[in-house]
């Protein structure tokens, strides 16, 4: 013991001489005495942690773990605390027995957080060497602190946490993607939006340093700025729903095929309506039983201009083949176009028979008006001329009936070419005198005719009321000729800027698919004129029998 005795008298200079913290710890694990009251890494002030429980000190785990040291042996301890001035510190703590049975403990506390913090960086910078492209994060999950090097701070836009500089809502999905990692070992590969008025990504991809223990110590991760691929997948991804819009509503049929085995693999909707099939059936059938066989060609652009084609629904479809062979991706493929042309083949026949009927129309009256002259006006004045060269008084009376008979037949002739009262007396006057005419031909039909009188004397542009006489003519004719009515009613409405014009009658009615029947003819020819005029011509079953068509015409606008 008197060995001790300089040691004992010399403790209190020594332990003020000591750079690291020392506390005197009582028998009852209270803090006793301090060297440094005044040091700026206590855990709070000396006068309030004087004569408090050890237990009591810091978080509580690190109390638990202090209060165990203090054994019978010396025992070591490693820690980090926030100290009084608020900085976080990491410590190494030795804490021994005083000298005696139940003196107390002696605790002393050395601040590593340079040593540490040395020790961090240098791995840091031998890790960021291997990716320098790359800014590097480390999350230090004791301390709870967050470390950027240059490369990563420069990337965002200001200081603070990495979920601070996320977008909202990427904050989120950064935290559960780290929990998920740290939790279930799951991959920490995300890219995530940062905050701010232009469009910035970043790409993290991250793994996880434990301790001894095997727990997670830290968690680091490169983080790459990835805004020019991702707005290039954006742009690309745009540009491709783009085009599979327009690949399904464009108005032609698409196919694309496999040239070894002459099968669709891709195919819009437009294709799938015109061959009868639903369009998700089309990919993987063969042409030949879509109906497209032979293929149009394979050997460059190939064009088709007539195909007559036959769909599921068993309907012909008369259709134009474009074909041009493409590479994709090692793979022979044909990009087939089939463009429906039953609308345009159907107008080209209408034309043609339109054509055949007008030179018919015009072979007839040609030979009408001969025979006419020949049969009667040329018989009638060769009976005159005779007449003449008797020269008896009796007959220049009968040479007078000749000359009437003559100017009648004339005047017949001049009907069936122009329309009588027509440029005189107006469209309801003209169309009055043709059912009269026809009334002494067909006597067992009722011929009427519906008009205001307000319109007996209302007069419409010259093309317009010829259009309208013709129509009604030839309807009238059809009506005679083809229904065997009882009755036929014609009906003219309207005001001095519109027209309608009505031909009803109780007969047959229409035969399904009447139009493309020959001898109606006559229907195309009366669609003629109403286009030329700008009316609307529609023909279909009267109500109570028979058929009626119908005449709209209007001022253009």
């Amino acid at each position: 013991m008197p060995a001790l005795e300089p040691w004992i008298q010399a403790a209190p200079a020594i332990a003020a001489a000591l750079p690291d913290l020392c506390f005197l710890i009582g028998p009852d694990l209270r803090f006793a005495a301090c060297n440094r009251p005044a040091h700026a890494d206590l855990h709070a002030p000396w006068a309030t942690l004087q004569g408090r429980p050890l237990h009591s000190v810091g978080p509580p785990e690190l109390a638990r773990r202090a209060v165990a040291a203090c054994g019978n042996g010396p025992q070591r301890l490693e820690y980090a605390l926030r100290t009084s001035s608020g900085r976080l510190a990491r410590f190494e703590a030795s804490i021994v027995p005083l000298p005696g049975d139940g003196n107390g403990w002696l605790y002393i506390a050395r601040d590593v957080s340079s040593q540490v913090a040395l020790d961090a960086e240098q791995a840091r910078y031998a890790r960021a060497m291997q990716g320098v492209a790359d800014g590097l994060w480390e999350w230090d999950i004791a301390i709870d602190s967050e470390y950027f090097s240059p490369r990563a701070r420069a990337l965002l836009d200001a200081p603070g946490r990495l979920a601070e500089q996320l977008q909202a809502d990427d904050q989120g999905l950064w935290r559960a993607a780290l929990q998920s990692h740290l939790q279930h070992g799951a991959p920490l590969d995300i890219d995530l939006r940062l905050a701010g008025p232009a469009p910035r990504w970043l790409r993290c991809r991250g793994w996880t340093e434990r301790d001894a223990q095997g727990q997670p110590a830290r968690v680091l991760a490169t983080l790459s700025d990835v805004t020019t691929s991702k707005l290039t997948e954006q742009a690309l991804s745009d540009s491709q729903a783009k085009f599979r819009a327009l690949f399904h509503t464009v108005p032609v049929g698409i196919a694309v095929i496999d040239i070894a085995s002459e099968t669709v693999i891709e195919a819009n909707d437009e294709l799938g309506r015109l061959l009868g099939w639903p369009t998700p059936s089309v990919t993987g059938q063969t042409v030949a039983a879509l109906g497209l066989a032979p293929l149009p060609g394979t050997a460059g652009r190939t064009e088709v201009d007539h195909r007559e084609l036959r769909p599921a629904s068993g309907a012909r479809l008369h259709a134009k083949l474009a074909a041009e062979p493409v590479e994709l991706a090692g793979r022979s493929l044909l990009l087939c176009v089939v463009v429906d042309i039953s609308v345009q083949v159907a107008a080209e026949a209408a034309l043609s028979a339109l054509a055949e009927q007008l030179m018919d129309q015009e072979r007839r009256t040609t030979q009408r008006l001969a025979q006419a002259l020949h049969d009667q006006l040329g018989q009638t004045l060769t009976a005159l001329r005779l007449t003449l060269d008797l020269g008896a008084a009796a007959a220049r009376d009968q040479a007078r009936s000749l000359t009437d008979q003559a100017l009648r037949e004339v005047r017949q002739v001049l009907v069936d070419l122009r329309p009588p009262l027509l440029e005189d007396e107006g469209l309801a006057a003209a169309l009055d005198n043709e059912l009269a005419q026809r009334r002494a031909l067909y006597p067992g039909v009722r011929l009427k005719l519906d008009v205001e009188a307000e319109l007996l004397a209302q007069r419409w542009p010259g093309h317009v009321e010829y259009a309208l006489f013709m129509i009604a003519r030839e309807g009238l004719e059809n009506a005679l000729r083809h229904a065997n009515p009882t009755e036929v009613r014609l009906s003219l409405y309207g005001f001095a800027d519109e027209v309608e014009l009505g031909v009803a009658d109780d007969g047959s009615g229409l035969a399904d698919g009447f139009e493309r029947c020959p001898g109606h003819f006559g229907l195309i020819g009366m669609r003629e004129r109403a286009r030329v005029i700008g009316a609307t011509l529609t023909l279909g079953p009267r109500a109570g029998g028979g058929t009626q068509l119908t005449l709209r015409w209007h001022t253009p606008q």
